[in-house]
């Protein structure tokens, strides 16, 4: 891959693609759903090491710590600012069944652990916030730039030791 944003892309379509598979394999209320939640951490890992490796490629004198967890960070911020928008889009018009679904199971839940009809309204306001697409899209923007920024400075601290640079 030649560019940050080559990255990203593939990143993107190993993501998504996962995502729509659960989607058309009707598999979003079973444990394959885990697959899709512990699948991108892995492929946010694999884009940030190949973003700091292909910094390191790019420049030919040695490289500093924070440049290259900078340079781990431009991956991850493109792929969280282009996750948020897909996962804004996917619960908006692809799955716009599945938030609503999710809330009705916790309304049951709340029912059958004794919530009056008071608590009952009150969950079901809360939940229709939290559970929206906006809030979703916010929730992955945000956690993925805080994962970024972790997975960055752990990638790059291992590849420094790896290649001895300190």
């Amino acid at each position: 891959m030649k560019t940050h944003f080559s990255i990203v892309v593939w990143m993107l379509v190993v993501s998504m693609s996962l995502r729509i598979l659960i989607f058309a394999q009707n598999w979003q209320f079973s444990s394959w759903e885990y697959l899709y939640f512990f699948g991108n951490p892995f492929v946010m890992m694999t884009g940030i090491f190949l973003g700091i490796r292909l910094y390191k490629q790019l420049n030919e004198k040695k490289t500093s710590f924070l440049s290259d967890v900078k340079a781990g960070m431009k991956v991850a911020g493109m792929y969280a600012v282009l996750m948020a928008a897909f996962a804004y889009l996917y619960y908006s018009f692809i799955d716009s069944e599945y938030l609503m679904l999710k809330l009705e199971a916790q309304i049951q839940t709340a029912i059958e652990n004794g919530a009056n009809d008071g608590n009952v309204t009150k969950h079901r306001e809360n939940g229709s916030f939290f559970l929206s697409a906006y809030f979703m899209s916010t929730i992955t923007l945000v956690g993925f730039i805080i994962l970024g920024t972790f997975y960055s400075s752990l990638i790059t601290f291992f590849v420094r030791k790896v290649r001895n640079e300190g």
